[in-house]
């Protein structure tokens, strides 16, 4: 397979993860539960919606990183920006899967074990907080390696494409300011944005290795 081949492969699969991550994100089970009972109740009964999600987008995680390094090979692994955006991905890659694998897989699975046995309900409470302590701190840190490298790919194209670098610089400066205010104030909807602009920066990653010559 030639590189021009291999990179638009790497492309399409950018592109069908792009889609996944957006279908996973909208069948992502709803939280209407105000009281920690109902919370068990709740998790139980979505465990078998939040595995295949949460799953899922661990797996759309690992098979990105693979768009990524081509697109990073394309800009030149012997620059530093290029080598830093597939690094900081796969670091971000670690922490969102840690904090994916508690909240989708873990946390239903305690709810199960939990749910109908309320002598032990205050045992399920300390095990819940830990697990959403840990979410709290993993999943930002995930994201802002994430903006960081989606920040490094866009300085990298720069040069090669304006409009792609700028929507790096732009996407990833705007993931780790509204991280950083969110660690200052915690608020759903710096947590949110952040999670679709690598959703959306994956569309553009696509579109330069689909479209020939583009680092050229």
């Amino acid at each position: 397979m030639t590189d021009d081949k291999s990179e638009r492969t790497a492309g399409i699969l950018l592109l069908l993860t792009a889609l996944a991550s957006l279908a996973l994100l909208a069948a992502h089970p709803g939280e209407t539960a105000t009281t920690f009972a109902g919370v068990l109740k709740e998790e139980a009964a979505n465990r078998s919606v939040a595995g295949p999600v949460h799953g899922g987008y661990i797996a759309v995680l690992v098979l990105q990183i693979i768009g990524y390094v081509k697109l990073s090979a394309r800009l030149d692994l012997r620059r530093l920006l290029p080598l830093a955006g597939i690094v900081f991905f796969a670091a971000g890659t670690v922490f969102l899967s840690a904090s994916l694998l508690l909240d989708g897989l873990v946390i239903p699975a305690l709810a199960a074990r939990y749910d109908d046995v309320p002598a032990k309900i205050e045992s399920a409470r300390a095990l819940f907080v830990f697990c959403e302590t840990a979410i709290g701190f993993l999943m930002p840190i995930g994201l802002m390696f994430q903006g960081a490298s989606i920040a490094s790919w866009g300085a990298a194209l720069w040069r090669r494409s304006r409009i792609a670098g700028g929507i790096g610089v732009l996407f990833g400066l705007l993931m780790l300011g509204a991280l950083t205010a969110n660690f200052a104030r915690p608020n759903p909807v710096f947590l949110m944005g952040s999670l679709i602009a690598p959703m959306l920066w994956a569309f553009v990653a696509a579109w330069l290795l689909i479209r020939r010559n583009t680092a050229e």
